[in-house]
């Protein structure tokens, strides 16, 4: 990702693992874990919001990061002209079309490809093809295995960084040729060739040796290594009513749309800029 020193940087979908570089963060669900892999991190500022109506300025933030987060969208575009619109560049990471229909997420709603220079979406469709629980269990219990699979990024993750604006297209059928696909599966089996004679160990020696408490500790403390202090920011100054987009008055309580009047709640100091979650009230006047 090409951050630059001074750039005021946001996360979309930030959860359990935010990136070190992050100064804002924004997240849907604050307390279900259903579509991540823990607990949601929350040691910097932290927004809840919908990628779909993002409660910021037009172009607050000079760069933003959506890893891990448009295949859950149920409008990628309207997530895209989202990001556009908050920011004016961002990175956009997520499992590939192969990927997808090797492990299976049943959260997922997309296969996700990059093509020249653009992100093409399809609707999922594949049925779940009973590797998903495995593939859960060999990432969580062997690094060995997350190894495998950083070893051949281009056919597991689809990474795109965008400046200005991103291209996206929506498509009915896989832009992927049959002999692409085939061509990307002998890749991943001829990978995993060498991996084949301790697969039946690594079942075993997974809880035995490497205990997932264990591995998701040492996880912990490598994340908390790398963390680099974050500049202070204004939320106030950020911040946007999700509805109308009008400027908001922020207070330890509430956050009060200055343009429409309605209200947003402050719960243990996060904002909830919901639309769902306003209630309107009498428009408080700007004292600036």
């Amino acid at each position: 990702m090409r951050i630059n020193p001074d750039d005021l940087v946001l996360e979309i979908g930030s959860g359990d693992r935010p990136n070190p570089r992050s100064d804002v963060l924004c997240d849907r669900y604050i307390d279900d874990n259903t579509e991540r892999g823990g607990n949601l991190q929350i040691d910097r500022p932290l927004i809840c919001g919908d990628g779909h109506y993002l409660p910021f300025k037009d172009k607050a933030f000079d760069y933003v990061i959506a890893s891990h987060i448009i295949e859950h969208m149920d409008d990628p575009v309207k997530f895209c002209q989202e990001l556009m619109r908050v920011s004016r560049r961002g990175y956009i990471e997520s499992p590939t079309e192969i990927a997808e229909k090797l492990f299976f997420w049943s959260f997922h709603k997309w296969y996700v490809n990059h093509i020249g220079d653009s992100i093409v979406m399809q609707h999922k469709d594949t049925p779940n093809n009973g590797f998903g629980d495995l593939f859960d269990y060999f990432y969580a219990y062997n690094p060995w295995y997350e190894r495998f699979q950083k070893s051949v990024p281009d056919v597991f993750w689809m990474t795109y960084e965008w400046d200005g604006e991103i291209n996206i297209r929506i498509v009915d059928q896989s832009p992927l040729k049959l002999e692409e696909r085939k061509a990307l599966l002998r890749l991943v089996r001829s990978r995993e060739k060498p991996l084949a004679s301790v697969k039946s160990t690594l079942l075993v020696l997974g809880k035995a040796i490497i205990p997932r408490r264990l591995v998701l500790g040492v996880r912990k403390l490598f994340r908390q290594r790398r963390t680099s202090p974050r500049r202070a920011v204004n939320l106030e100054s950020l911040l946007a009513c999700p509805t109308c987009e009008g400027a908001v008055k922020l207070t330890s309580t509430e956050a009060i749309c200055q343009n429409c009047g309605r209200h947003y709640p402050v719960r243990s100091g996060i904002p909830y800029m919901l639309p769902d979650e306003a209630a309107t009230g009498t428009l408080v006047q700007s004292q600036h």
